[in-house]
């Protein structure tokens, strides 16, 4: 009995550890899709929008997603401490990048003001 709940636990761990790896490989390819789609916008002086905060937002949101799968085989305080420490970073860093669309959203709609009272008078 006790060989196949070790057997179960090594299994859950490669399959944690696979997920997790996945996970963020896929929050790895979204930014850099972000940023490269961003770039060639940028070439062609294109309006960039929020598309490329958008991009980064959900590109953590996945590597978050792989640190929380990690928690399920974490052994240790110190495994705790440090998971913690990254999710922790990463939703400052998300939150910050949702702070900023914000802001850029309000100063367009704020510019577009602006240009429609100066085209009243």
């Amino acid at each position: 009995m006790e060989g196949i709940i070790h057997f179960i636990e090594a299994v859950l761990e490669y399959v944690v550890e696979f997920g997790a790896i996945i996970l963020e490989l896929i929050g790895i390819y979204v930014m850099l899709d972000a940023g490269f789609r961003g770039f060639m916008r940028w070439l062609k002086h294109e309006e960039d929008g929020p598309r490329l905060e958008e991009g980064i937002l959900e590109a953590l949101e996945f590597m978050m997603c792989g640190e929380v799968l990690k928690t399920v085989t974490a052994n240790n305080m110190n495994d705790y401490i440090a998971l913690g420490a990254i999710i922790v970073l990463r939703f400052a860093l998300a939150f910050e990048v949702q702070w900023e669309m914000k802001n850029k959203v309000w100063h367009q709609e704020r510019s577009i003001k602006v240009k429609e009272a100066s085209r009243e008078k």
